[in-house]
């Protein structure tokens, strides 16, 4: 009995191997035919002057430019200033200036879930030229004081420099809703045994000792997805569909974050439970550097 139960473990391992083979294979085959360019960015805690790609502190505002207010009159909170020139030509981008990311002070964080595109409570700012006679001191004097019995709530916990990588190809992810059907589409004629509908499909033909759920993962794409441009992370589900589907261009992604153990393991970043931050705009806009619809949402496990 010992010897039949060895010989049905092997034959399960090797079918394990002989499906997640071919969904690797599959996989990488989508990766090369579907991609975008994306910028990818890591964070270093300290904050740098207002000219810089940060995340939180001090924003740059021109002389002539107000703090930024929610739709209650209280002052916005810099989530994120991305400096375009370090964006290295990433397609339809600005190349230039600094492009600014203002959250609300609220449990929210300033997100209407039913109305992503109303900037009341956040803002999405674009600065083509900076004046570099403007100081943070300048621009500090200008933040609205907080109500006393208010709290400040944001996502970010310190003032972080935001480090920019050179563009790079994102293959498209399990997330996009193209994926699954594209898997089916090369699956289905090799295994015409054992049909699926995508990837999840997949794992249901492994035992469950056996399933390996990153075989359909893309290398070097793994968390924190801080990014600008490429394909999206949700830890729910994308929540563009209907008022927002023309939204075709991850804007700026912010993902849950903190140190390495061996610095102190403590969190740079929640979003909620872990979650990720994104900002979604149309193409067209974008290269019209016409950022007044722009989708703010975030989820959380």
């Amino acid at each position: 009995m010992a010897d039949k139960m060895l010989e049905n473990n092997e034959r399960a391992r090797s079918e394990a191997r002989e499906v997640y083979d071919l969904a690797r294979k599959i996989t990488a085959e989508l990766h090369a035919e579907h991609h975008r360019t994306a910028v990818r960015f890591t964070l270093e805690p300290g904050e740098p002057g207002i000219f810089e790609s940060k995340a939180a502190g001090t924003p740059y505002l021109p002389h002539d430019m107000p703090w930024p207010l929610d739709s209650k009159g209280q002052g916005l909170t810099l989530l994120a200033q991305v400096d375009c020139a370090g964006l290295g030509g990433l397609p339809d981008f600005p190349q230039c200036g600094l492009l600014q990311f203002f959250s609300g002070l609220d449990d929210l964080f300033g997100a209407e879930f039913d109305h992503m595109t109303e900037q009341k409570d956040f803002r999405v700012l674009y600065h083509e030229t900076v004046d570099r006679s403007v100081t943070a001191e300048e621009v500090e004097a200008k933040r609205p004081p907080l109500p006393e019995d208010s709290e400040d709530y944001s996502p970010v916990f310190q003032p972080c420099r935001i480090l920019l990588k050179a563009p790079a190809e994102q293959g498209i992810t399990e997330q996009d809703p193209r994926f699954n059907p594209l898997f089916a589409d090369k699956w289905n004629p090799l295994r015409p045994d054992a049909p699926v509908k995508g990837t999840w499909d997949v794992h249901k033909l492994v035992p469950d000792r056996l399933r390996d759920y990153d075989a359909t993962e893309q290398p070097g794409w793994d968390g924190p997805h801080h990014q600008l441009g490429g394909y999206p992370f949700f830890t729910q589900s994308d929540p563009r569909p209907g008022e927002c589907e023309d939204l075709d261009v991850l804007l700026f992604q912010l993902d849950s974050d903190m140190l390495p153990r061996e610095q102190g393991g403590r969190d740079l970043v929640l979003w909620g439970d872990c979650g990720v931050g994104n900002f979604f705009i149309n193409r067209e806009a974008l290269k019209r550097r016409d950022f007044s619809r722009v989708a703010y949402n975030w989820d959380c496990c």
